[in-house]
């Protein structure tokens, strides 16, 4: 079952930490390293809409996703938030501030009913104390986390709106693979995502649909065709490939 389509009450914290182990930073942390986290780890459940933290919170933790999906926003000079990122299960936030000691930059809130691995701030900061060593796993984290800002920065500035949705479409199926090649994103927040108007938006899905690259579906879109997006974001497909291996 995909990690996202899990019921979220269903989830133990010992498969909870299981699926994390086979997805994303932690993954990439040694057995050593996963086991002195998961020492400390707890298993919380979210209501949709709820708030994991809000811009300019003291750090209260990490947290990584097991199941559901999170909203990352920042707020316009307007006073409106604007959703920068959806994130999908084995991803990891929250440890710019607490290791810097400093509020929150953006807020992060359950888009559905989540299940997450909180790593509070007290215990996480005497484990960190004890074993210094582990600065340098949350360093990765953060550099994880910066490239894919600046890869969602470049992703809505590209002029093509073709090319920016494929784009947008390929990392999050780059993050969160999927056997059958869906997307967990709805048109609302994929248009929300790529700062596209939901006309826009569906001109642009029915081009891919009769392109037989993507085929939408309630709440989800799959793709069908990898190679014909990517033959469409042309020189912008170099940015996903530098996420993925997270070159500098």
């Amino acid at each position: 079952m995909n990690q996202r389509e899990k019921p979220v009450d269903a989830v133990t914290l010992p498969e909870a930490l299981d699926l994390l182990s086979k997805e994303g930073w932690f993954a990439e942390r040694s057995d050593v390293v996963r086991a002195e986290l998961a020492s400390i780890a707890r298993l919380r459940v979210f209501e949709t809409g709820a708030a994991l933290y809000s811009v300019g919170d003291m750090a209260n933790g990490v947290f990584g996703l097991v199941a559901g999906a999170l909203d990352i926003s920042i707020p316009r000079t307007d006073g409106n938030d604007f959703t920068f990122h959806a994130a999908d299960p084995g991803f990891w936030v929250g440890d710019l501030a607490l290791m810097s000691s400093a509020k929150r930059l953006v807020s992060v809130h359950a888009a559905t009913k989540v299940a997450v691995i909180h790593l509070g701030a007290g215990e996480l900061k005497e484990l960190v104390e004890r074993k210094p060593m582990l600065l340098h796993d949350f360093y990765a984290l953060s550099y994880q986390n910066f490239a894919t800002t600046f890869f969602l920065l470049a992703n809505i500035s590209i002029a093509s709106s073709e090319s920016r949705v494929a784009l947008r479409l390929l990392m999050h199926l780059e993050h969160a693979p999927d056997p059958e090649g869906w997307v967990y994103l709805s048109q609302i927040k994929l248009g929300e995502l790529v700062a596209l108007s939901q006309p826009t938006l569906q001109r642009v899905m029915r081009r891919l649909h009769d392109l037989d690259c993507i085929e939408p579906g309630y709440g989800k879109i799959r793709i069908t065709d990898r190679g014909k997006l990517l033959s469409i974001c042309g020189d912008n497909a170099t940015a996903l490939r530098q996420l993925s291996s997270r070159s500098d």
